[in-house]
């Protein structure tokens, strides 16, 4: 039977491509179009996920009502959910290694083996493994905010988690923490100890530019909320982390926003001890003369110094996503395009405090 791969090589166009035809859920030219559908109608192509498909594609492919949805009944189990987890330039291997052992940990207590994809544009990698039977579901980490993937999952037979929040959600069930609250947390604290100026320090500015949804989502809801309460935000995305680099951040820092009284980082161990160490050479004082915060991070209880914190937490997070995905395999759920925000939490560690004008 053919797949969608075979209608994109056919109609000379990528597979998101085909994805945003069948599925209705972005606008394509009305050649490129006509072509999919062209090559569609001549392969045969009949997509698993017809109720995800725009109606007036449905109708001109011949399928509807009796299509069946979800896997294809009467076939075996594998027993193995595919993790498609990009690698980027960006990518923190602390982060990375945490939520794939938190996912792997969670999906041998149901018995399921972990076959790990990590192509940084991986829809050929998911039509693959699917096409060919490898595997019973999918689950994606490293989501961005508009996920191609997540478009490409209404045309794939077996269910997709999403362990992180895309715009674009229609067509995976997701399960996230709720990085908006936490921002909205995050600087109301700083708020109510009365700082009105403060920097947010970024990991890659590539991060930002690829659409990061946990970075953007919580810089984003600092940045709104703190117009509300007051405070001047500014952003500043890390060009390194090591020490030099960092000296040059707050260089570029103070020259720019001298009224500067908390930082919030957004990066990783190594930068935020740095930056600590680069504070006490400017003659600076945690919390006294500036507080420091971490959010979407891990780690800083080991620091020498530890660090407030809004961290990431994997093994919620990842063991939710498989329980959600072992739901859906045992016919428990099937409402698709749900999303699921879990609570964050703040770990205060003693280097946030009273705004102290300098």
């Amino acid at each position: 039977m053919a797949g969608i791969k075979d209608v994109a090589e056919k109609s000379g166009v990528s597979i998101s491509t085909v994805s945003y035809v069948m599925s209705g859920k972005r606008s394509v030219r009305d050649d490129t179009k006509r072509k999919v559908i062209e090559a569609a109608r001549s392969l045969g192509y009949r997509p698993k996920h017809v109720e995800h498909m725009d109606q007036s594609i449905a109708a001109l492919l011949g399928v509807g009502d009796g299509a069946l949805p979800g896997m294809p009944s009467g076939r075996p189990r594998t027993k193995v959910l595919a993790l498609s987890s990009p690698v980027h330039e960006y990518t923190d291997y602390t982060n990375y290694a945490a939520f794939f052992f938190a996912l792997a940990t969670r999906a041998k207590r149901y018995g399921y083996d972990i076959l790990l994809l990590m192509h940084e544009y991986g829809d050929r990698e998911l039509v693959r493994v699917t096409r060919n039977g490898m595997v019973d579901g999918i689950m994606l980490l490293d989501v961005l905010m508009e996920d191609s993937r997540a478009d490409l999952a209404s045309t794939l037979d077996v269910p997709v988690v999403s362990v992180g929040y895309p715009a674009n959600t229609g067509a995976v069930y997701s399960v996230d923490l709720d990085f908006e609250r936490m921002g909205r947390e995050a600087i109301s604290r700083i708020a109510d100890l009365g700082h009105k100026h403060v920097v947010i320090v970024g990991t890659s500015d590539v991060a930002y530019e690829d659409g990061s949804n946990y970075l953007i989502r919580f810089r984003d809801a600092v940045t709104k909320y703190s117009l509300d309460l007051g405070v001047k935000t500014d952003f500043v995305a890390s060009t390194g982390y090591g020490m030099a680099d960092v000296r040059l951040m707050l260089d570029s820092v103070f020259a720019s926003a001298p009224q500067t009284t908390a930082i919030i980082c957004q990066t990783n161990a190594t930068h935020v001890n740095n930056l600590l160490f680069a504070l006490q050479e400017r003659g600076l004082s945690v919390p006294g003369d500036i507080s420091v915060m971490a959010a979407c991070t891990q780690g800083m209880q080991q620091l020498p110094q530890g660090v407030d914190e809004m961290p990431m937490n994997p093994h919620a997070v990842c063991s939710r996503g498989v329980d959600i995905m072992m739901e859906i395999l045992s016919g428990q759920r099937h409402d698709v395009g749900a999303v699921e925000l879990l609570p964050g939490k703040y770990c205060a560690r003693g280097t946030v405090g009273p705004c102290r004008p300098r």
